[in-house]
């Protein structure tokens, strides 16, 4: 947790009282329903327009998917790190020292917008892209942490997970990148200690509370659905439903064992994989 702390001082964020994020939420969701100017979406990216700061299992699913429909396609979600070779190998050279920086940049330039960044990216996207709009995505601390520890860390720990993680390269990035990613968050890869969890979760929202300014924030739950995400992005809100996605362990389980299968010399490293088409939850 030490990181963590150290991390969050320097942004000068300290954790407020329940009364004071309430009456930031109350605030948050007033300015959404504000009208904001549509930015343009490029053809051609040229780095995010919208960004998610929010931690996995907050929702980040439903809004990629609502996101993809809004027009801010490609948008990055973890779920795709192995089909985004270039940034997924910076990512694991990152997490294992062997390079002193991540260019996020350069890196996320290919994208119209961002979400489910790992956590240990977020500050580095928020810095390269100042001007982008940013969605906390936030969830019940309670509900959050057992979601997280039943998909996220279950599919980290898992003796399933195990021989593909020691015996193809592309299973021994994805645990180096795990590891990493938890032990940033929470000081270790347990989660064994639900309040500092917590604590660390809530301690993030409002670091992201205090240094973004309000005019470029969303706080934003999955069930706000289509209204505020639309208000706040200058968007008319479609006619059809609000997506509901929610990535449980043995879809990302599944995930990884069809890109093996759809892919296998790449997961073995022997080719670079270069992936084709969107990148989309029903398609790959």
């Amino acid at each position: 947790m030490a990181k963590q702390g150290r991390l969050l001082s320097t942004g000068g964020a300290e954790q407020k009282g329940d009364d004071e994020q309430q009456d930031f939420m109350q605030q948050a969701k007033a300015s959404s329903c504000q009208e904001h100017p549509r930015a343009a979406i490029p053809e051609v990216p040229a780095g995010p327009l919208v960004i998610s700061a929010g931690w996995g299992r907050t929702g980040t699913s439903s809004l990629k998917v609502a996101l993809d429909q809004l027009g801010y396609s490609p948008c990055f979600h973890a779920r795709f790190m192995p089909y985004i070779t270039d940034l997924f190998d910076a990512m694991y050279d990152f997490a294992e020292g062997r390079r002193p920086d991540f260019p996020a940049k350069q890196l996320f330039r290919q994208f119209n917008a961002a979400v489910d960044i790992p956590a240990p990216l977020i500050p580095l996207v928020l810095e390269a892209y100042p001007d982008a709009k940013v969605i906390l995505t936030v969830r019940d601390p309670e509900k959050w942490y057992e979601s997280y520890i039943s998909s996220l860390l279950w599919l980290y720990q898992t003796w399933l997970f195990k021989p593909f993680a020691y015996i193809l390269p592309m299973g021994q990035k994805l645990q180096a990148i795990g590891r990493w990613w938890l032990v940033w968050e929470f000081g270790d890869d347990t989660m064994l200690d639900k309040d500092a969890c917590i604590k660390a979760y809530l301690q993030h929202n409002a670091h992201i509370r205090a240094t973004i300014p309000p005019e470029r924030l969303l706080e934003w739950e999955a069930k706000d659905g289509w209204g505020p995400l639309c208000r706040f992005l200058g968007h008319s809100a479609p006619k059809k439903p609000f997506p509901r996605k929610n990535e449980g362990a043995s879809e990302m389980a599944w995930q990884i064992v069809r890109f093996i299968m759809r892919n296998p010399l790449a997961a073995m490293g022997l080719i670079k994989y270069q992936h084709k088409g969107p990148l989309d939850f029903d398609a790959v």
